[in-house]
């Protein structure tokens, strides 16, 4: 799976390819690693053969991967999907649209059409490259539209929860 990670200002490239129990990844123009492991919220992985602990989460459109001490906030997006940034920061969250960050499998809907949800709880779990993430809603509503079921396929860029906003809020 190729990605497009921004840091900051720095836009890496990634690539992330499944071998065996693992993944061979190569950020950049660095050389590609071994990557081996527990994977989750919490990791417990060997990167070419030496241990390494850490945690992930996901805050907004950003992952926060914690390493001994340090955090480093990611913003990926898809490469085939280059409105994906734009979407995630602007009118798409204000209008209460959830779309995927990146390809994936949704795994979790832990809402129905009609119901009310607060800004910031986990609305859809998609899982992407072992990993699951809860993406939240980006504004206090009710939800209008689930166009994806648990167990489907998803693309990034792809539309997962419509939510129409509170009045005020």
């Amino acid at each position: 799976m190729k990605l497009r990670l921004t840091r900051g200002e720095q836009d890496l490239a990634a690539d992330v390819v499944p071998e065996g129990d693992g993944f061979l990844v190569t950020l950049g123009d660095t050389r590609a690693q071994r990557v081996e492991g527990s994977f989750g919220s919490f990791m417990r992985v060997r990167v070419d053969g030496r241990p390494v602990e850490g945690s992930v989460r996901r805050e907004g459109s950003e992952i926060v991967v914690e390493v001994r001490g340090h955090a480093f906030r990611f913003r990926p997006r898809d490469e085939r999907a280059p409105k994906l940034a734009r979407r995630q920061d602007g009118a798409d969250l204000r209008r209460g649209e959830i779309h995927a960050p990146m390809p994936g499998l949704v795994v979790d809907i832990q809402f129905a059409v009609g119901d009310e949800v607060e800004a910031g709880q986990p609305v859809v779990i998609i899982e992407a490259m072992k990993m699951q993430n809860a993406l939240t809603a980006p504004v206090r509503g009710v939800v209008t539209a689930i166009p994806v079921a648990t167990g489907t396929a998803v693309d990034a860029g792809q539309l997962l929860v419509a939510i129409r906003p509170a009045e005020g809020g």
